[in-house]
């Protein structure tokens, strides 16, 4: 009954369509492999298992979170009237946001370097996300 249901026609498509409400999969997938090969070389020095738990782990928080958290960006730099006003807001919220949560996966256990696994999302979350929602606001 259940394999039934995954296999009719178009039921994934259904699925995606209803995440993509709340996840850019576009800039999901392309934040995924560039942020996770970058915190994987940050942390190789220490081996390829503790580097590969690293660099999945942020894969898989930025595909998640920073898919939701850019759909979220989307959202408040519409919300909030006027241009810069909007464009402070939505980077600082959604910055502050990510790179807390960030540190935080990556200060569990498995992470061999924290801080310098923090560190790209820190310098490159911010224009990033200046750069999305101005493209947004236009």
């Amino acid at each position: 009954m259940e394999d039934q249901l995954i296999t009719r026609p178009g039921f994934l498509r259904k699925i995606l369509i209803f995440f993509s409400r709340f996840i850019d999969f576009p800039s999901a997938i392309a934040g995924a492999i560039v942020m996770g090969l970058i915190v994987g070389a940050i942390n190789s020095g220490h081996g390829w298992w503790p580097a590969a738990t690293a660099a999945m782990k942020q894969a898989a928080y930025t595909f998640l979170f920073g898919g939701m958290m850019i759909k979220l960006l989307y959202t408040i730099v519409l919300a909030v009237p006027g241009k810069v006003k909007a464009l402070i807001l939505s980077v600082l919220a959604v910055s502050v946001v990510t790179v807390t949560l960030v540190y935080l996966v990556h200060s569990l256990k498995g992470t061999p370097m924290p801080f310098a696994s923090t560190l790209p999302t820190i310098i490159l979350a911010p224009p990033g996300f200046f750069f999305l929602a101005s493209r947004k606001k236009k």
